[in-house]
């Protein structure tokens, strides 16, 4: 699943169209809320795919914002930041085998156990919320998006 952020107004290609998958829209546009409240309104429905979206002069005073974001260095320290929090969360017993490491063979295959390829045996896996990605790479990309779209709407 993904986020589909459309352009009103494009005055370029670049503009038409930003993508980003439901792993690192959230932590993007949350992002986004952070560091610019006085641009998107506390009440916003950024993080639903239902046309929600800022308009031309909103875009580009966000695309503002993160273009000093990131050149002072703020993305790049936030980001890491948040991914030191995400290292630091206690692995979860895996589901796929109930935390055993091992899924039952299927009966054409014989008797025995396999080992699971949802943790690798381990019994344990990452927390889902290790999944959600940050990088000023993305952000860059989107304050491109945002300065040539016009205004966006997200379906």
């Amino acid at each position: 699943m993904g986020m589909d952020v459309y352009g009103k107004a494009p005055s370029s290609e670049i503009g038409e169209y930003f993508r980003n998958n439901i792993w690192w829209w959230h932590p993007l546009w949350s992002y986004c809320e952070d560091i610019a409240p006085d641009i998107i309104p506390l009440d916003n429905l950024g993080h639903f795919n239902d046309g929600w979206g800022l308009d031309a002069i909103d875009s580009v005073k966000l695309a503002d914002r993160l273009t000093r974001e990131i050149a002072s260095g703020r993305t790049q320290r936030h980001a890491q930041r948040r991914q030191e929090r995400l290292d630091a969360l206690p692995l979860e017993p895996c589901t796929i085998c109930g935390a055993t490491g091992s899924r039952a063979t299927p009966p054409a295959i014989g008797p025995g156990n396999m080992r699971c390829n949802g943790c690798d045996g381990s019994g344990r896996v990452a927390n889902d919320a290790t999944h959600f990605a940050l990088s000023v790479e993305n952000v860059r990309e989107f304050e491109v998006f945002l300065r040539q779209c016009g205004g966006f709407k997200i379906d």
